[in-house]
């Protein structure tokens, strides 16, 4: 079974092109266009991996995230945003649970390659790791 992520941003072009390239790279990818429908879609079904922009409508990718974490406190959440990581760090790895954060700008080649990495390792990757967050952001 490939490896299931829940990708949630409202940019429904940038959406396409990460389930594209990820799906191209061996991953089962599940958008959803708003926070909301996000949530819903996790209630329902099960994911490995939650990638989550932080600017969506009827709920922001941090609240979103919280919830997550709330009923989860194991399941990778990373963010994929435009949102400047020094003005959303706090909020990001604090109340939103994530595990890391990257730009919009980076490559989504390169966003796959670290997937398939960290669920081939997941053991050396561990929620909250502070030096792993700070190497990365």
């Amino acid at each position: 079974m490939a490896n299931r992520i829940l990708h949630a941003d409202d940019d429904l072009i940038f959406s396409r092109i990460t389930k594209k390239i990820l799906h191209q790279n061996g991953f089962e990818v599940y958008n959803a266009y708003d926070g909301e429908q996000a949530w819903m879609l996790f209630n329902e079904m099960s994911f490995h991996y939650c990638l989550l922009d932080i600017m969506m409508p009827r709920l922001n990718g941090i609240d979103l995230g919280e919830r997550i974490r709330s009923v989860d406190r194991r399941m990778p959440i990373f963010y994929l945003s435009s949102e400047d990581p020094m003005s959303v760090e706090e909020d990001v790895f604090g109340r939103g649970g994530g595990n890391g954060y990257f730009a919009k700008t980076l490559s989504i080649r390169k966003l796959s390659i670290f997937l398939q990495h960290y669920f081939s390792s997941s053991s050396i990757i561990k929620p909250y790791d502070v030096s792993y967050r700070k190497n990365n952001i």
